[in-house]
């Protein structure tokens, strides 16, 4: 790089959608060697109860920061955006969590590449839920993964990696928040990095890759015949969509928060999903490998509450012995 080119900013066009990607977008914002030319978002949509038409988290952002601001419906066949690209020759896009898969024509335009920002440490849990299933899997840590984008998803040249520990108890939203906030820092390093030569591309060790699916409403109920680590990250893991539940006498309980028992694994006759009873801090419920104890949950139809003032309001028949349901009925 000459330097002239060094006084230059580094050109960019932003391509996000939710909230998670404010943090990053902000700091793009914020970098003083780095000119956002334009957002890519996805269409407004309709929200809450009245149904308003409501634009994306990046779009009010972009606003804001009087951006001028793109939605196509289909970035691959939307032929005016795709002209206004190839007019720019930005020096990179950057997605996260765009919401659409670019096609190669998207992909050449840029100078220096499109660069993705990737909440795993790839080539680990490649896909659209990334943060859900390390979680679920019961990982002690993760990262974010800055990449340059390819047609086969995440699998692309790796840039810069960061790794981020998964707290015992850490739920999806909480590390999620985790992840957007250092997704500014090392995006930024990243494409300062690619332009002055000191981050270059490695290709990623593809026979180690793993996948992250979407996850599915019939992945929702819990088997307490599971083991209980197994149950506390399913729990943890699935916030807050789908989301685990159970059922008790027919009704749907959602499981919002839990955590690991101290109590001994050895509680005899009591089979999975009997509930043990109620303690200052929660309910107990025999798993497949001893208690779990949620800590708050949420009835059909009604607000998140403590679990134990859930118990409390529940369980009135001293003598009877109470009992989740195992799996989800089959469809008659």
């Amino acid at each position: 790089m000459t330097n002239n080119e060094s006084k230059n900013p580094i050109r960019v066009v932003f391509m996000g959608t939710p909230a998670i990607a404010l943090p990053a977008f902000q700091a793009l914002l914020d970098a003083s060697q780095i000119r956002v030319e334009a957002v890519f978002t996805q269409p407004d949509k309709p929200a809450g109860r009245g149904q308003k038409l409501t634009p994306p988290p990046v779009k009010v952002l972009a606003e804001e920061n009087q951006l001028q601001v793109f939605q196509p419906v289909s970035l691959r066949k939307d032929q005016a955006c795709l002209a206004w690209l190839k007019d720019q020759q930005p020096d990179f896009i950057v997605t996260l969590a765009f919401g659409q898969i670019l096609s190669q024509e998207v992909l050449d335009i840029p100078k220096y590449g499109t660069v993705n920002v990737h909440a795993s440490l790839l080539p680990e849990f490649r896909g659209p839920n990334p943060i859900q299933w390390a979680i679920l899997q019961g990982k002690t840590e993760t990262g974010l993964t800055t990449m340059l984008t390819a047609l086969s998803v995440d699998s692309g040249p790796t840039l810069l990696q960061e790794v981020l520990p998964i707290g015992p108890d850490e739920t999806m939203p909480s590390l999620a928040q985790r992840v957007g906030e250092s997704a500014g820092p090392i995006l930024v390093k990243t494409l300062m990095g690619v332009v002055d030569g000191s981050v270059l591309p490695k290709e990623q060790e593809h026979e180690k890759a793993t996948h992250a699916p979407k996850l599915e409403k019939e992945d929702a109920f819990i088997d307490w015949a599971q083991p209980a680590q197994e149950i506390h990250n399913k729990i943890r893991g699935q916030q807050p969509s789908p989301g685990a539940a159970t059922l008790l006498e027919g009704d749907r309980l959602k499981l919002i928060a839990s955590t690991l028992s101290d109590l001994p694994e050895e509680i005899p006759s009591n089979s999975a999903g009997t509930i043990l009873g109620t303690d200052r801090d929660g309910v107990l419920v025999q798993t497949g490998s001893g208690p779990l104890r949620l800590i708050s949950v949420q009835p059909a139809g009604k607000k998140v509450m403590s679990a134990r003032d859930w118990a409390l309001g529940t369980f009135r028949d001293s003598e009877k012995t109470y009992q989740f349901a195992g799996l989800q009925p089959a469809a008659p």
